[in-house]
């Protein structure tokens, strides 16, 4: 039987192909969460496909959906859960505040955390942005049964250390308003603002921004800025 030595046997390319790296399962799950959080960061919730995403963490689709049952319980796990995690981080203690008999005192025992703050803030912003306005009916959601309750309890935190007369939810939303603000000038802001300041220097702006307000104290004209 004459065989035709013309017609070759098809190569065997599986022996060239790269291997993927293997990683422990909850390796895995970090890696995914990692890829997820860059491709939701610049897309949003229903334009970010599982494609881009398994190719971003390295791994097929059907990996993913071992890991998460959905697209959407992927971002909430890359997404919104690292925003609850990074506001419950912000909380200072309460006694730190207490023992501060001025508002300079207050600015100055609060400067670490304030430091930790801004950068959670920072670090976040392009989550906090894709979690809050990449679906109406999720950033609304989002809003209202996680991030309000915490700028509530911030601003409760601060009871007894305000000024008469200002509301204590408004001063805890007007403290987390000055971090997005800040977040938000380092990520799309030119040169040369405060807040592309080194952030030490950001936080000592913040921290006393936040504790005594903007005004000079016209009793002690003397008193250094």
């Amino acid at each position: 039987m004459h065989v035709d030595s013309s017609k070759k046997a098809p190569k065997d390319t599986t022996k060239n192909r790269p291997r993927r790296a293997y990683l422990p399962a909850a390796e895995r799950r970090k890696s995914i969460i990692a890829a997820a959080q860059e491709v939701f960061s610049r897309s949003n919730l229903k334009g970010a496909r599982t494609r881009d995403i398994a190719a971003a963490a390295a791994v097929n689709q059907a990996t993913i959906f071992e890991h998460f049952e959905s697209k959407e319980a992927l971002f909430q796990e890359a997404v919104v859960q690292p925003l609850i995690d990074a506001m419950r981080g912000m909380h200072a203690r309460r006694e730190t505040y207490e023992a501060a008999t001025s508002p300079d005192e207050l600015a100055a025992l609060a400067q670490v955390s304030a430091t930790r703050h801004v950068e959670d803030m920072i670090r976040i912003f392009p989550l906090f942005t894709a979690a809050l306005f990449s679906d109406p009916d999720l950033g609304q959601q989002l809003y209202r049964e996680h991030i309000a309750p915490l700028i509530h309890k911030r601003g409760e935190i601060l009871e007894g250390l305000v000024r008469d007369g200002l509301d204590l939810d408004f001063v805890g939303l007007t403290i987390f308003g000055m971090t997005f603000a800040i977040a938000m000038d380092r990520h799309f802001g030119e040169d040369g603002t405060v807040a592309q300041a080194d952030l030490s220097e950001v936080a000592r702006q913040f921290t006393r921004m936040s504790t005594g307000g903007f005004a000079r104290d016209r009793a002690d004209p003397d008193k250094p800025d």
